[in-house]
């Protein structure tokens, strides 16, 4: 089992292993080079700049600094090539922004680069993403379902924390309460209702309960490939302590390519989400069909 201690604020990473002076606060506040639209993650107040030659200053309200602990976390734990990180802090009034400040990695963005890749280039980053994902499930796992020291896990598409959870069940009724929208009526509430419990079932006859260290988020977009062929994960928000299914579950629903880089294929959960998300569709389409017929009939 592995115990962690969250870090004081503010952090700074030792002078002597920067690659050049830290970039001041009015220095990456003014930058412009965007990585992302600002304020493009959903529901997120979130802005993410390159700052200098070898810094990515990622700063706002909605910033989590636990996606930067995790990072180190992982460093300190695991050999899978990760960013380093050289400061955490908030900023602002009530201190209620927090700027990120890591290392910028240089390659390409492998959401990008992928539909021009040669099958044999896809076939090797998909051995190394399965080799760095086996390294980090590896690290000893603590007795709960949540982010590193027991605090909550995060959606990152609801912005929404939830947990952590000592019970498999809580976590698997959370999680269902975040995958089915809340909407009122008894045709949603049978098969957010029976989907909960079929799911609960398979994963505990599978084995398949037990928490594991989870990115949460690994799609194309979250791979950057260096010029040498290195897959290194980058935003590490969502992560945490989850199911041992849980990877698979949001690499299908996330990935665009499907690049098959786990291990276990957890067949069994991955159909059953599919039966889910049709099920809840079928649920809508009759209940629009419900609505509009009573329209017609007024």
């Amino acid at each position: 089992m592995t115990s962690y201690t969250p870090i004081s604020l503010p952090y700074f990473a030792p002078s002597d292993t920067l690659p050049e002076p830290l970039p001041t606060l009015e220095e990456a506040l003014s930058c412009t080079e965007f990585l992302a639209i600002p304020n493009c993650y959903h529901h997120k107040r979130c802005t993410v700049v390159r700052v200098n030659n070898h810094f990515v200053a990622k700063f706002g309200e909605d910033v989590r600094s636990i996606e930067a602990e995790t990072i180190l976390f992982v460093k300190e734990h695991t050999t899978v090539p990760v960013p380093k990180v050289y400061a955490i802090y908030k900023f602002g009034e009530d201190d209620r922004m927090t700027m990120i400040i890591s290392e910028f990695i240089e390659g390409l963005n492998l959401a990008d680069c992928i539909v021009s890749m040669p099958p044999e280039d896809i076939h090797l980053i998909k051995e190394k993403l399965r080799e760095q994902t086996d390294d980090l499930r590896r690290i000893p796992a603590p007795g709960y379902y949540g982010a590193i020291g027991q605090r909550p896990l995060f959606d990152s598409y609801l912005a929404k924390e939830f947990g952590p959870f000592e019970e498999f069940e809580d976590f698997n009724r959370a999680w269902h309460d975040i995958f089915f929208p809340s909407v009122p009526g008894k045709r949603f509430a049978d098969v957010k209702k029976f989907f909960t419990v079929s799911f609960e079932c398979i994963a505990t006859a599978k084995g398949h309960t037990n928490p594991v260290f989870t990115h949460g988020d690994l799609h194309e977009g979250n791979i950057i490939v260096r010029g040498d062929g290195t897959p290194v994960i980058i935003d590490f928000e969502a992560s945490g302590f989850y199911p041992a299914y849980h990877e698979r579950l949001q690499h299908q629903n996330n990935s665009c390519y499907q690049l098959d880089f786990l291990s276990e294929e957890f067949l069994d959960e991955c159909d059953m989400q599919v039966d889910a998300q049709s099920a809840w569709n079928r649920a809508e389409i009759a209940e629009s069909a419900e609505r509009l017929s009573l329209m017609n009939y007024d």
